[in-house]
């Protein structure tokens, strides 16, 4: 499959749809400096960022989708992006100028396999508050996130998580899709 100029390999982890898509325009604009991509998946979002970062970290709680990602790296030969397992940010030190997260956000229990790519539990929005929580200590101080949710996350709700920890949260993209609004938030 090609995106956005780069051969994909997606079996097994999320495949990029129109979240990922619409999220994808907005890292084209805002790539730069050391950027963050989490939950990559196929790293499709390290990849677009890696035209213009200098250097991008990838990471995933799912093994094999870290697995797909570097091979997608090495297949679109792309040399300054490096992958590794971890849950959120679990295993990742240092700031970054921007992180990128396209979170499980629909509100949906884990019910089968393959739900985790986007059931974020009741309300959605619980994975959402767990990346919130942690951010701040990754951004470095002129750095901005760059977040996907859909209206059935509760877009409301998300913006009070941020800003109940001092971060601003304004909507840079939106999409109306068939069932729903998707949203491209960029928190600073």
């Amino acid at each position: 499959m090609k995106i956005k100029g780069f051969e994909m390999k997606t079996e097994g982890v999320y495949e990029p749809r129109e979240d990922s898509f619409l999220l994808a325009e907005a890292v084209e604009k805002e790539a730069r400096g050391e950027v963050l991509d989490v939950g990559t998946g196929s790293g499709l979002q390290a990849l677009i960022a890696s035209r213009k970062a200098e250097r991008v970290t990838g990471v995933d709680l799912n093994e094999k989708a870290v697995k797909i990602a570097e091979i997608n790296a090495k297949k679109n030969n792309v040399k300054n992006a490096v992958f590794r397992v971890s849950d959120l940010f679990e295993r990742v030190s240092g700031r970054f100028d921007l992180v990128i997260f396209n979170p499980p956000y629909l509100p949906e229990e884990l019910k089968m396999k393959g739900s985790e790519q986007w059931a974020g539990g009741k309300t959605g929005r619980e994975i959402i508050g767990k990346f919130a929580s942690e951010l701040k200590v990754h951004m470095k101080e002129d750095g901005k996130a760059l977040m996907v949710i859909s209206s059935l996350t509760g877009l409301k709700e998300v913006k009070e998580i941020f800003e109940k920890l001092d971060l601003s949260v304004r909507i840079v993209k939106e999409k109306k899709i068939p069932w729903e609004i998707l949203y491209v938030l960029e928190i600073r």
